[in-house]
């Protein structure tokens, strides 16, 4: 009994010492003080935390003591000061740490950003199957798909400067952060999608390859909001004259954009905006193309009032080529044209950037627009005739117009319509999760009741290999004869109902199946996101922090939902922040 009592205060203060009543006093004390400097540090990371969620900058132009103004952080710390009355005499009396200095917030958000992807890893554990999406710019930003309580979830990770933009460069750093966390489990990536550079997507060498060297399941999934508008792109590129018409167009809508006299003229005349012209992906001129179409014979009063009214030598000489180019046969063609196209382009933009779509549903949008542009493609010749009729009803009878070449025009349209459905084959060429989408397309399971669908059953397993065929073909059978199951549209309410039902043992092939089908990426509209975000949060850094601030701030705006919800999530980062390293302000409780 002697030694046991002997070891277990070995290495601890001398027992004399632990029962003297002033370092008991001193002990008390100190524990006092980490509660009020935790108390402090707390409402500092709170004030940190709203900068993040709204993409608020933290820095101001001038944080000295006398600027009428600080930043919107230091404002808000002070703020909050005035109705907390013990931060605001830490704040008054502080001589070590007040809290709110560039290094305390970088110090903060990269312990913000550690508690935040240990809760990741926890999710990433827990799922059966991941997908990543890395979106290539000047940063990579890298994200994450899969499966939380039955429910796709998709959570950005960080963003990264790669050692270079060559494909192995980029695939490397997508390889180190990937590694770690699926934990040598080479099946658990089932699924790659890329943006940006050609690097990416590169069927032989590209980013694509060498992840699949590592990770063999890892098919890779276009982008496939983002292709859709690469299609647009290229579709438009085998024609000059379509080339010709979009930079019109765009050079139209930033005429309005960049005068308040223009735009004035604009609202009086036309009483509705021009859209601004934008480069971004997902907006590729529809917005311009149906406005212009709706609003051309106004807009020609628009031009013709900015040459009688403007003293400005340079908008009247633009009006007066804006002028011609809304009388021009080429122009208004390929305005019409478009104008037929768009809605559709508009309708699966808008279908395939829900963040809750399935390969069941991306399937048969893409079946819907290819059918729309077939349609498209077979009435060209009503159409050319419809715009032949119109430009002769609207033009000035006077205007000397070029023939109109119906041959040339048709086929050249005809060629638009081609490349666009060419586009979609060839990009979405890879088909293997499409194929097993169609095992769960609720409409035809009255027919696969009666006849198996046997050919889509053997392309899925012969794409995922680990399924067990047999036991798999067995449940798909149980689940077509169930009535009840014939309303249920996609993959993600399928898996829900099943799994809520507690028929995860029952159904273990076909729930692993919805469990890929449901993580592959169908909508990359959040990489997207991130990478708009990504400029928005570049606008206040003022082009002098880390890329680590850059991703933590990413991450409490695009998570903050996410953020919200972790228990503890300050205590968490104040146990970080005060074993990072050795704390002026004591952060860490004393024992006796």
């Amino acid at each position: 009994m002697n030694n046991v009592f002997s070891f277990s205060i070995l290495g601890k203060l001398n027992i004399r010492t632990q029962l003297n009543s002033a370092y008991r006093n001193d002990l008390i004390k100190h524990n006092n003080q980490v509660d009020k400097n935790r108390y402090v540090l707390n409402k500092i990371i709170n004030c940190i935390r709203f900068c993040g969620a709204f993409e608020l900058a933290l820095r101001g132009h001038d944080e000295k003591e006398n600027s009428e103004n600080r930043g919107i952080f230091k404002e808000l710390v002070n703020f909050s000061a005035e109705l907390d009355n013990e931060l605001k005499v830490h704040i008054q009396s502080a001589k070590l740490f007040e809290g709110s200095s560039k290094t305390t917030q970088n110090e903060l958000l990269e312990c913000m950003l550690d508690v935040y992807h240990e809760e990741v890893k926890k999710e990433i554990a827990n799922s059966p199957f991941v997908a990543v999406i890395a979106d290539e710019t000047t940063d990579v930003a890298c994200e994450f798909q899969y499966l939380c309580k039955g429910q796709p979830v998709e959570r950005f990770w960080r963003f990264y400067v790669p050692d270079g933009h060559d494909a192995k460069s980029i695939a490397a750093c997508v390889l180190n952060v990937v590694n770690p966390l699926l934990d040598q489990n080479p099946n658990k990536l089932i699924a790659q999608s890329h943006d940006g550079a050609s690097v990416m997507s590169g069927e032989l060498n590209g980013v694509q390859k060498i992840i699949k060297e590592t990770y063999p399941l890892a098919n890779y999934v276009h982008c496939y909001a983002h292709q859709l508008n690469l299609i647009m792109t290229s579709a438009c590129s085998v024609n000059k004259q379509a080339r010709i018409f979009f930079h019109n167009l765009s050079g139209l809508c930033s005429f309005f954009s960049t005068s308040p006299q223009r735009t004035k003229i604009l609202d009086e005349i036309v009483n509705r905006r021009l859209p601004r012209s934008s480069q971004t992906r997902w907006n590729f001129q529809s917005r311009g193309v149906h406005t212009v179409y709706e609003n051309r014979k106004d807009l020609i009063k628009v031009m013709d009032n900015i040459e009688s009214t403007s003293r400005d030598s340079s908008s009247i000489n633009q009006a007066s080529g804006y002028k011609l180019k809304l009388q021009d046969t080429n122009f208004v063609f390929w305005l019409s044209i478009f104008h037929k196209i768009m809605p559709h382009v508009e309708i699966v933009f808008n279908q395939l950037q829900k963040v809750r779509t399935d390969s069941v549903k991306v399937k048969n949008d893409l079946e819907n627009f290819e059918a729309a542009i077939q349609t498209i493609r077979e009435q060209m010749d009503s159409i050319i005739d419809q715009i032949e009729r119109v430009q002769r009803e609207t033009d000035e009878p006077a205007r000397k117009k070029r023939q109109v070449e119906e041959g040339s025009k048709k086929r050249e349209a005809l060629e638009i319509c081609d490349a666009v459905l060419s586009q979609i084959r060839t990009r979405f060429n890879f088909s293997g999760h499409l194929v097993a989408s169609n095992l769960f397309v609720s409409e035809k399971f009255s027919v696969y009741k009666h006849q198996f669908p046997e050919a889509h059953l053997n392309d899925t397993c012969t794409q995922f290999s680990f399924l067990d065929k047999n036991r798999l073909k067995t449940e798909l059978q149980v689940l077509y004869q169930r009535e009840e199951l014939s309303t249920t549209s996609g993959a993600v309410p399928l898996s829900i109902l099943l799994n809520e039902e507690g028929l995860n043992c029952t159904f273990q092939e076909t729930l692993k199946l919805l469990s890929i089908l449901i993580t592959i990426p169908m909508s990359t509209s959040e990489a997207e996101r991130s990478f708009s975000m990504l400029k928005r949060i570049k606008t206040f850094l003022r082009n002098t922090m880390k890329e680590e601030r850059l991703s933590a701030l990413g991450m409490l705006s695009a998570e903050k939902h996410f953020v919200s919800g972790i228990e503890y999530f300050n205590n968490k980062v104040i146990e970080n922040f005060a074993t990072k390293k050795e704390r002026r302000m004591d952060l860490i409780y004393r024992k006796l």
